[in-house]
């Protein structure tokens, strides 16, 4: 609703008041509201100079002249003349100070100048008193949320008073649970909530305007939930420890609050449950149960913790001391003292993860491997834990297996000088080490893993056989190498390179000095059989081709000597190997030239 201050002058619009003769008089407002105190100022203008005229009041039960004018002479009456003022020649009045008892009818009536008839205006004045702040009041002082319906009124003094209720200083509309009377001086509130509240009643009229204080429901309700809270907040707690519990519960009258261990009383009551040096027997559920003594409801909430003690004596224990590789499955288990959290499994420095061999226990108490192999030798550690402290324990699994691959080094078979020294030693891969024992034939020669034999001799030929053993798996293997004793060959001394280009040298020279004296003799033993006692005088050509002069004594004679042909090869020395070169070449190397004669 629109609150409207009204005071003389506001409004420069002239209302025509009708009268049946020419002369008329114009208002600019016919009603006046003025606050109780103010100033009424009554605005009229004739619409011709008017020689005359005069102001009356009248309400209800009195009627009273206030001034009277002719001309620019006026007079006030019934002591006006105080607290009210004319103006000439329009003869608007100002009436000051107003009291309530001024409301009423003012009527004005003028003559015109020149004769006529005189025409009058009545204004109404309307002295408003300001509203007084505004009083809310409840039907209910202590309502219980969702049950009951609570009526709020407000009550101001002044006159011609509005309400307005407001929440939060926003307008409250009737609807939902909102109902408002007809001069909605009542509010009603159905099902109160805990926040109903900040309550406003406005009250004003036309001049004024007053809000009461906001006004807040004390509605009963709750206990909520309680919130339970635990200090220090850990996951767990290690035994000795002080632990405090705290518990609030939102609720109005606040709540009655107990505490209770695995839903047994504590015999404890308070916001607060202190436990000092916690044990084993502390572990469990905490609840706090909140009642509310006006609404009569409870409520209740639950905090859980684990009391632990500090991890000790972590040790590892095996089902088997001496496993054999691929027979035996290992259980490994994991012995501590204390609150144990988590396990952990360690070969060596790497987390264990399991496979179809490897399978770990619900809580990996235990650890099992089946048909073990050399891989998993190593040492096992068990990481035995809980929120404040760890602990290990070990232990070294030592898997059992061999012997395999046998060998004697040197490998064989061996040739050996007559005379020198022999030594044999043998290896193999086995846990535990190989016990080694070494046989010729079937003779036992000695154990170890090394067999000596110093300055062999012819007869140490033969096979030699290595025997190794492990006493745990009961398994033995052996190898078996030959060895061939050989005479010593007289040394070989070697030429230089040129040495030998030399000797091949000479033995090609040699050579074909041989083939030229043998075809010369042979030429001439063919002579000796053909020309008897002429031989002496037979020349050998230089070819084979050339005719022979002799002579007989007395004549001297050309022959044509038989057509003997010699054949010869160029002798050349082989060497011997793909990588032999001059001056490889031995000395003592012989090769052979074929002659032949047709």
């Amino acid at each position: 609703m629109d609150r409207l201050t009204l005071t003389a002058g506001a409004f420069c619009l002239l209302i025509s008041v009708a009268q049946p003769q020419d002369f008329t008089i114009l208002t600019e407002n016919r009603q006046i509201n003025v606050a109780e105190g103010g100033n009424a100022f009554f605005s009229v203008k004739p619409s011709a100079a008017a020689g005359s005229g005069g102001w009356d009041y009248k309400n209800t039960t009195t009627n009273i002249d206030i001034v009277v004018w002719i001309g620019s002479e006026f007079r006030f009456r019934n002591n006006y003349g105080e607290r009210a003022e004319l103006f000439l020649p329009n003869g608007s009045l100002l009436l000051k100070s107003v009291r309530v008892s001024d409301s009423g009818d003012y009527t004005v009536k003028m003559g015109p100048t020149g004769g006529g008839a005189d025409a009058s205006a009545i204004l109404t004045l309307h002295v408003l008193e300001p509203v007084s702040k505004p009083n809310v009041t409840a039907s209910v002082t202590n309502p219980v949320e969702l049950n009951d319906t609570v009526v709020l009124t407000c009550f101001a003094s002044g006159t011609a008073i509005s309400y307005q209720w407001l929440q939060d200083n926003n307008a409250i509309n009737p609807g939902d649970r909102f109902d408002l009377s007809g001069d909605n001086s009542n509010l009603t509130i159905s099902g109160v909530l805990r926040s109903d509240g900040g309550f406003t009643c406005s009250a004003f009229n036309s001049i004024s305007a007053m809000t009461s204080d906001p006004y807040h429901l004390n509605v009963s309700y709750g206990p909520d939930s309680p919130n339970v809270s635990v200090n220090p907040d850990l996951s767990a707690y290690l035994t000795g420890r002080t632990v405090t519990f705290s518990c609030f519960a939102d609720s109005n009258p606040p709540a009655e609050l107990e505490w209770n261990l695995n839903n047994t009383s504590l015999q404890h009551k308070g916001q607060r449950l202190i436990i000092d040096s916690i044990t084993l027997n502390s572990t469990g559920n905490y609840t706090c149960q909140a009642f509310n003594n006006l609404t009569k409801r409870y409520s209740a909430s639950t905090k859980q913790i684990v009391v632990i003690e500090p991890v000790s004596n972590v040790t590892v224990s095996s089902n088997n001391s001496k496993p054999i590789e691929n027979i035996d499955t290992i259980l490994l288990t994991c012995n501590a003292s204390g609150s144990i959290q988590s396990r952990i499994w360690y070969q060596d420095t790497q987390v264990i993860k399991e496979d179809d061999r490897v399978i770990t226990s619900p809580n990996n108490a235990t650890l099992t491997i089946i048909s073990v192999n050399r891989n998993n030798s190593g040492t096992y550690r068990c990481n035995a834990s809980n929120d404040f402290s760890s602990n290990f324990g070990d232990t070294n699994l030592q898997i059992n297996y061999g012997p395999e691959k046998v060998i004697i080094t040197p490998r064989g078979p061996i040739q050996v000088e007559l005379g020198q020294t022999l030594t044999l030693n043998c290896a193999a891969q086995s846990v535990p080490p190989a016990t080694y024992e070494w046989y010729n034939g079937s003779s036992l020669l000695q154990t170890g893993q090394t067999y000596n034999i110093e300055s062999i001799s012819l007869n140490a030929d033969g096979s030699y056989t290595c025997r190794a053993y492990n006493n745990i798996t009961t398994k033995s293997k052996n190898t078996t190498i030959q060895v061939t004793v050989k005479a010593v060959s007289p040394p070989v001394k070697k030429l230089s390179v040129g040495g030998i280009i030399g000797i091949v040298i000479a033995v090609l020279v040699v050579v074909a000095l041989i083939i030229g004296i043998t075809a010369w003799m042979f030429k001439q033993k063919i002579c000796r059989a053909k020309c008897g006692s002429q031989h002496n005088n037979i020349k050998m050509a230089s070819q084979g081709n050339e005719p022979v002069s002799y002579s007989n004594g007395t004549n001297t004679q050309t022959t044509k000597p038989k057509e003997i042909d010699v054949v010869y090869a160029q002798p050349y020395i082989l060497q011997q190997g793909p990588n032999a070169s001059t001056a490889s070449t031995e000395i003592n190397k012989t090769d052979y030239a074929e002659l032949k004669f047709k």
